[in-house]
């Protein structure tokens, strides 16, 4: 199992991927986080977990995966339609776009993503209504959204994280 995580990951960025795309260079480590849905509901749920981002195939891609809830909190708060999910982002030089599958139990989307007003924005392919959006990136904290822009062009909030760095980059 080690010779596929060294051969996977990597530290380095590479030289196909330009720096003004490497939208997730201050993501690189590992995250908790506070989920929050319902928003359409009279009472929201919130739960914690945790994103845990790497470079990988010498440093074109991301790899990250997404655990809701956390390992932490998993046995004693369990969620029925929690995820234990890995995104695979490679950016394609040609596009200068982010592909993307993000898989988890049951369930495979498509996306491709690009920065749109300072935004990181990860479209679905087969629902281009549906948005992942990292609003906010920093070293030590981001804000992510799920929402879908309605018919009339307004924006619903399905579920949104707010991250904070668990420990140094690494």
């Amino acid at each position: 199992m080690n010779e596929l995580a060294n051969a996977l990951l990597t530290t380095e960025r590479s030289p196909l991927l330009p720096e003004e795309y490497d939208y997730w260079k201050d993501l690189i480590g590992e995250w908790e986080f506070d989920y929050t849905d319902g928003y359409d509901r009279p009472t929201q749920r919130h739960v914690k977990g945790e994103w845990i981002f790497a470079r990988m195939l010498e440093g074109l891609g991301i790899i990250d995966m997404f655990i809701c809830p956390s390992r932490d909190t998993r046995e004693f708060a369990p969620q029925p339609d929690g995820e234990y999910g890995v995104a695979l982002r490679v950016f394609n030089p040609e596009t200068k776009k982010w592909d993307m599958t993000y898989t988890t139990r049951g369930s495979m989307t498509r996306l491709t993503g690009e920065l749109q007003d300072g935004k990181v924005v990860l479209t679905v392919l087969d629902a281009p209504q549906f948005k992942w959006v990292f609003v906010k990136r920093r070293p030590d904290y981001f804000y992510w959204q799920n929402i879908e822009v309605l018919s009339d062009g307004t924006q619903r909030l399905n579920c949104d994280v707010r991250a904070k760095r668990k420990n140094k980059q690494s």
